[in-house]
């Protein structure tokens, strides 16, 4: 009796206790960025990856499904049952004494197909993290990108504004000595308000894609952040085939919706089991009031003459055949989504290769224009529409630049390049 007594005291000290997780206040706890040189893509999106607040909670998602795995490996408690029964009259001598210990081993006939199960939706969890990850890194590279082709555009529009300003003043003077007329003078006031029409909006653009990029990297609004020169690697053809032969075996979302599959199959396996659950094993015994003992093993169990667990199998069966059809729906996308974005990609090359050809042009001539102008061989209206001019086909071939930026960061992700190949994640 005493050792039974130190038994139950010893798995009650080892039994959970509360301890109180007050939520944090309304203050935000923003950590600087370390004192570094201007910050490269592959730097901005591991900072991001670091310091993303939506990261730190997904991540706190693969604790509970680590809690799952270790609940599937665990027996459940046995059951102790222990009852007395005191002689109150009759021929009999003493009270009675009736116990039985029971365990269902239920957990054990399908403690396999639970546990796999539980390690497959684990590797989904951290699949899932893992994609998203990617993802995060993917839009902060995204996001230097378009800053970078932001800031060309701002330095493109002042250096116009203060070209058509110095014509503006130029033609103002000419035109009050007589020289040009008020024509002249309309003409480069309609572009100069259109000019500032579009550095206004550009600025709106660079502050809301600066605070983006502060909120990614859990930073306050408005903190600098120095980027050094944009450098994209293109991805070779050949490379972009070997990409999409191993994408499955790559691609974190694929890999999640695989460990998904896993799971489901698993969960077949275990109700399949199920037919005959629960099952009880134990052992019962006592005394009665004439003082008869006695013992006996007992067994419960389930027989499967009506329900046998059809319910739970053909909705896991149908759990199975939706994962499947899902997977084989999203494995086509990603590779469709990568080959078209390549081809897209093939376009804007061309594309951009012609706009700088065309913008290095109308800087040419707008050059020679400016000569021309200051030597009155060319009117002031000509003069506005050649700055106008050049200064649109250098922004095109910065937007088209950016553009292909973007596009060669995205087939990066889309491709996994960079994560390592995976084994097979289902039979």
């Amino acid at each position: 009796m005493k050792r039974a007594f130190v038994l139950v005291l010893a798995g009650l000290s080892s039994c959970a206790t509360y301890h109180s997780a007050p939520l944090p206040g309304m203050e935000p706890v923003v950590a600087p960025l370390p004192a570094t040189k201007p910050l490269t893509l592959t730097q901005l999106a591991a900072l991001a990856v670091r310091r993303d607040p939506d990261l730190t909670a997904a991540r706190a998602q693969a604790g509970i499904a680590q809690t799952e795995l270790l609940a599937a490996g665990t027996p459940p408690n046995p059951s102790l049952s222990i009852g007395f029964e005191a002689l109150l009259g009759g021929p009999a001598s003493m009270s009675s004494i009736a116990g039985s210990l029971v365990e269902d081993v239920s957990p054990l006939i399908t403690r396999s197909a639970n546990v796999n199960a539980a390690k497959a939706h684990l590797l989904q969890v951290n699949a899932g993290i893992l994609w998203q990850e990617w993802q995060v890194a993917a839009q902060a590279e995204q996001l230097g990108v378009t800053l970078t082709g932001e800031a060309a555009d701002l330095a493109s529009l002042h250096s116009d504004d203060q070209a058509l300003t110095a014509l503006e003043q130029d033609v103002q003077a000419q035109t009050a000595a007589g020289n040009l007329t008020q024509q002249d003078v309309s003409a480069t006031q309609i572009a100069l308000a259109t000019l500032r029409t579009a550095l206004n909006s550009e600025e709106q653009a660079q502050a809301r894609d600066e605070a983006q990029l502060d909120a990614l990297l859990a930073l306050s609004p408005g903190t600098p952040i120095a980027s050094a020169p944009i450098d994209v690697a293109q991805i070779p053809p050949g490379l972009q085939q070997q990409a999409l032969a191993t994408l499955p075996q790559r691609r974190p979302d694929l890999l999640a919706l695989r460990y998904g599959y896993t799971e489901a199959d698993e969960k077949l396996r275990a109700a399949i089991r199920g037919q005959f659950l629960p099952i009880s094993v134990g052992a019962q015994g006592g005394r009665d009031t004439s003082g008869v003992t006695s013992a006996g093993p007992q067994v419960t169990l389930s027989l499967p003459l009506f329900n046998r667990n059809r319910p739970a199998i053909q909705t896991d069966e149908a759990t199975r055949t939706a994962l499947r059809a899902q997977y084989a729906a999203s494995l086509a996308a990603a590779r469709n989504g990568a080959e078209a974005l390549g081809q897209s990609i093939t376009m804007l090359q061309h594309q951009s290769a012609q706009a700088d050809q065309a913008a290095a042009q109308a800087a040419a001539i707008a050059e020679d224009a400016r000569h021309s102008f200051s030597a009155g061989g060319l009117d002031a209206s000509a003069e506005t529409d050649l700055i106008t001019a050049a200064g649109d086909r250098e922004r095109e071939a910065i937007q088209l630049r950016t553009q292909l930026q973007t596009a060669e960061v995205s087939l990066a992700t889309l491709l996994g390049l960079g994560l390592p190949v995976h084994g097979r994640a289902t039979r």
